[in-house]
C-alpha cells in the first residue's frame, strides 16, 4: 500500500477524495510544523523512516515549505514530491495555473477551510495567538504591518461542509484590513494526483533512494 505523508493542512481535500479507499494510506503532520521548518525537517524524516518498511511507494503531501524538506533523505523506496514551492498549488490543480494567478494578482493572501479553522487568517491570529502574546493593540499594529504589502485577500472555496461559513469569515478579513476580496472555485486534481498517481513530471520529483532533497529540483 502506497503511504502519504501530508501536512495537515491539506487534510479536509485529502479525506473528501479519499474516502474509503484501501489503495492508499495518509499520515498527517501538525500544521504549525512550519513555524519552524527544522522542526518540520526533522519530524518528517522520521516520519518517513519509520514508514519505510511497510509501503510500497513513500508520497509526500508537502512542497518546498521554505526549504523544510531540503535534506530530506529518501527512503528505500525513493521518494515522490510534488513540485511545488507551497500548498496553494494544490488548490489550483497545478502549479502552472497557480503561477498565471501569482502574476495576474500579485500580493495575494490565500485562505482555505483549513487555514480558517486553524485561525492562521490575519483575524485568527490578530485575535488569538498573537494578542494572547503580546495584548490587542500590539497584536494588530502587528498583523497589519506583516500583511501591509498584500492587496487582495482570497477564499478558495472546496465546497466542502458549511463553506459558506468560512467564506463569511474570509471576506471579514478582507474587509477589516481593507484588502480588495477575491473568490476562487478549487480543483481537485492535484489532490488525486498526490493520493492515487499518476506521479510523473512535471507535477512530482522523483528522489532515488538514499539521495537528498535539493533545492535546485524546484527550481527547475
Amino acid at each position: 500500500m502506497n503511504t502519504v505523508i501530508a501536512c495537515g493542512s491539506i487534510k479536509p481535500e485529502l479525506e473528501k477524495i479519499k474516502a474509503d479507499s484501501k489503495l492508499v494510506r495518509v499520515k498527517y503532520l501538525p500544521q504549525n510544523l512550519h513555524r519552524n521548518p527544522n522542526k518540520l525537517k526533522s519530524v518528517l524524516q522520521n516520519t518517513i523512516n519509520n514508514v519505510e518498511a511497510n509501503a510500497e511507494k513513500v508520497i509526500l503531501g508537502f512542497g518546498l515549505c521554505s526549504n523544510a524538506i531540503v535534506g530530506i533523505i529518501a527512503p528505500k523506496q525513493g521518494l515522490y514530491i510534488p513540485k511545488v514551492h507551497d500548498c496553494i498549488s494544490f488548490y489550483f490543480g497545478s502549479s502552472k495555473k497557480y503561477k498565471k494567478l501569482f502574476k495576474k494578482y500579485p500580493g495575494t493572501y490565500y485562505l482555505t477551510k483549513s487555514w480558517i479553522i486553524n485561525k492562521k487568517d490575519p483575524l485568527g491570529l490578530m485575535e488569538g495567538e498573537y494578542t494572547e502574546r503580546v495584548g490587542k493593540e500590539l497584536a494588530e499594529e502587528t498583523i497589519r504591518k506583516e500583511i501591509e504589502n498584500y492587496k487582495y485577500i482570497s477564499f478558495i472555496d472546496t465546497a466542502g461542509d458549511n463553506s459558506e461559513d468560512y467564506l463569511k469569515i474570509a471576506k471579514k478579513n478582507a474587509e477589516y484590513f481593507n484588502k480588495e476580496f477575491m473568490k476562487y472555485e478549487a480543483n481537485n486534481e492535484y489532490f488525486e494526483k498526490i493520493l492515487f498517481g499518476p506521479y510523473d513530471e512535471p507535477d512530482f520529483i522523483y528522489i532515488k533512494a538514499g539521495e537528498k532533497v535539493l533545492q535546485k529540483e524546484f527550481l527547475k
